[in-house]
């Protein structure tokens, strides 16, 4: 039967495939056909209520469901977590992680300081399971100690993890799907970052909000001239490829690094691509500890203290995102293809030398802004 006869029928229906091989053959057919009604001058019957769009579905939910063949093995995965003092939470994360992972993937543990009693819980958690690798961390704060659980890690990808979250059963699937059909478009050499959404949740793990991004007012869809002074990649859902993880194999100007998750997504951006898991992939744990913690960007109370931190406090946020593009365009400046990108980045980074209206004006015709009003408003007053 040609591709003709197989993609309809007499009475004009189409046909539901069967099995994968089937809908492929028939999305081909039907593309025949479309092709050679378009040479006619006629326009193709894509109408809501027929069964086309039903196969389409079909063939779309297929390629992307459970039971699809991945378009390759990957050997190992590594989860990279930077540790410190994390004795109370620090087991619900480990089995949340371990959950995840095969047999031959690796959870890489940095440890900067376990003087809390956690020294005995993760010695415990390493003899009975191999895929743990304690390694001592450098004492220099929490982007240095990434940084280290980096270079340890020999998996193709990299997940990045905090100590006191939990992850959902799902995660490393959804990222890697989500990875797996950027690297199908783009190539797998090109540096790819995916995060996701994620639920807030209180100490004890009750909810405080389904979606982190709705909860914060933070965008989901990154422009480099927002990411210049507002980072939306949040670290703890972050898996980066190899292609990627190279670009911190380099002296790195550490100093100017805000955090790890932040540098991670500006490589991407100007190098690679970043894609997003609309969807939690883990609860983020808030508590007293919290290095970074979730705010509610619609809670007048977060909004009073926001205000009332002031010039000072706005104005060295600013200052600090500046001196790190700097250090970004420092260490990767000769590479970055894109004049235009270059020029912009490097336009930024030496922009806490000018005076007030050079700078607003920099904001105003590059597009160069926060996501929300408050912040809008802030930057204006103070950036």
């Amino acid at each position: 039967m040609c591709l003709k006869q197989r993609v309809s029928s007499s009475n004009g229906c189409w046909h539901i495939p069967k099995d994968k091989t089937e809908g492929i053959y028939l999305f081909v057919g039907y593309w025949h056909i479309l092709k050679e009604k378009i040479k006619r001058g006629r326009k193709a019957p894509l109408l809501l209520n027929d069964a086309f769009v039903l196969e389409l579905l079909y063939k779309i939910w297929y390629n992307i469901s459970r039971k699809s063949i991945r378009r390759k093995e990957i050997s190992m995965k590594s989860v990279a977590m930077a540790f410190y003092n994390g004795a109370k939470y620090i087991d619900e994360q480990i089995r949340s992680i371990l959950d995840n992972m095969e047999e031959t993937d690796e959870l890489i543990i940095s440890v900067d300081d376990a003087s809390d009693g956690s020294e005995a819980i993760l010695e415990d958690w390493v003899q009975n399971d191999q895929r743990i690798r304690i390694i001592k961390g450098p004492g220099k704060g929490v982007v240095k100690n990434f940084e280290n659980a980096f270079k340890h890690c020999r998996g193709e990808i990299i997940f990045l993890s905090d100590q006191d979250d939990v992850w959902k059963p799902d995660k490393i699937y959804l990222t890697l799907q989500k990875m797996e059909a950027l690297e199908a478009r783009y190539g797998e050499k090109t540096p790819i970052l995916v995060h996701s959404d994620l639920s807030v949740a209180d100490h004890n793990l009750e909810m405080v909000a389904e979606s982190f991004f709705q909860y914060a007012n933070i965008p989901k869809r990154i422009v480099l001239n927002q990411l210049m002074v507002q980072n939306s990649v949040t670290g703890c859902t972050m898996m980066i490829n190899r292609c990627l993880q190279q670009y911190f194999f380099r002296p790195l100007p550490m100093s100017k690094i805000i955090m790890h998750d932040y540098w991670a997504a500006l490589i991407a951006k100007v190098f690679g691509k970043i894609g997003f898991v609309n969807e939690p992939t883990m609860y983020y744990r808030q508590h007293g500890n919290n290095s970074v913690g979730a705010k509610d960007a619609k809670n007048p109370v977060f909004l009073y203290h926001r205000l009332k931190e002031g010039k000072n406090s706005y104005r060295r946020m600013m200052i600090e995102s500046m001196e790190q593009m700097q250090g970004f365009v420092e260490t990767y400046g000769e590479e970055i293809d894109n004049l235009d990108v270059y020029e912009l980045l490097e336009s930024y980074g030496e922009l806490y030398y000018k005076g007030k209206i050079k700078r607003l004006s920099f904001y105003k015709n590059h597009h160069v802004l926060k996501e929300g009003n408050i912040r809008k408003l802030m930057q204006w007053l103070w950036g």
